[in-house]
């Protein structure tokens, strides 16, 4: 009896010690959405700043984008190991690096010389890419490897929050002059598919809400959109990238909402 006893608190012991039992997956996996979310509303900040003359506002944007991203990433790196991402998270942070760098170089053009380097721009979307890319799959591989994917209709909505922030992405470049050209060629979908995407993702989420607070939110989240997808379809038209990124960040705060309503 004792022996097995034993046996029994030796196999706990082990079982506890598991680095991934040790890590919190669901909570970083909600880092990683706020790293995703950061870097792409860091670019957005950027077009906004360079379009807009170096206003102070988005140039706040940006230091507030940085400082979401470094601070998540400070919570997910020290538990590389416990979760098997050793390689993901060194790379992420070696392109964390490099797009810092590149969106500080952009900024300082801007405000020293009066317009970016039209090169270093471009390469500083292409890396925005790679890193959302980057993090987009380590947050798929710890989703299958934990056993611990968020429910369907948090995973919805986190999706769409960063649809929704690519979205706006590139509707703020457009809105620029040589830069938005640059920032097209990055995207692999023109704005009426992102669109399209949306109001599909839109509906989908619709029908796995379950309560009156969901249903109170998704209304939230269809009106804004209504004004948002006529802006977007009709870019050529009537340009308004201070008011589809105001409605960006209603729509991204409302998804956060259902977030943490069914996480």
């Amino acid at each position: 009896m004792k022996i097995r006893v034993t046996s029994v608190f030796f196999a706990l012991t082990i079982l506890l010690s598991s680095p991934l039992l040790r890590a919190d997956p669901q909570a970083i996996l909600s880092e990683m959405q706020t790293m995703r979310l950061a870097t792409t509303n860091a670019v957005t900040s950027f077009y906004m700043f360079s379009g807009l003359d170096a206003d102070s506002k988005y140039a706040q944007r940006i230091d507030t984008n940085i400082e979401r991203f470094e601070t998540a990433l400070a919570q997910v790196s020290p538990q590389s190991s416990a979760i098997g991402l050793d390689e993901e998270i060194l790379s992420i942070e070696q392109d964390w690096g490099e797009f810092k760098q590149l969106l500080t170089n952009n900024r300082a053009d801007m405000l020293n010389v009066g317009y970016p380097n039209v090169r270093l721009v471009d390469d500083m979307g292409r890396k925005a890419l790679i890193l959302v890319t980057l993090i987009s799959s380590s947050y798929s591989k710890l989703a299958s490897t934990s056993g611990m994917a968020p429910p369907p209709i948090v995973q919805q909505a986190r999706n769409m929050a960063l649809l929704m922030e690519e979205i706006t992405s590139q509707y703020a470049a457009r809105g620029t002059s040589v830069l938005g050209q640059v920032f097209v060629g990055v995207q692999k979908q023109t704005l009426t598919e992102m669109a399209d995407k949306f109001q599909l993702d839109y509906l989908a989420l619709k029908e796995m809400a379950n309560d009156k607070r969901s249903e109170v939110i998704l209304d939230s989240i269809g009106s804004k959109w209504s004004f948002m997808e006529r802006s977007i379809r009709n870019y050529n038209e009537n340009s308004v990238p201070f008011l589809v990124v105001s409605y960006n960040d209603r729509i991204v705060g409302h998804l956060q909402e259902l977030d943490d309503l069914y996480h």
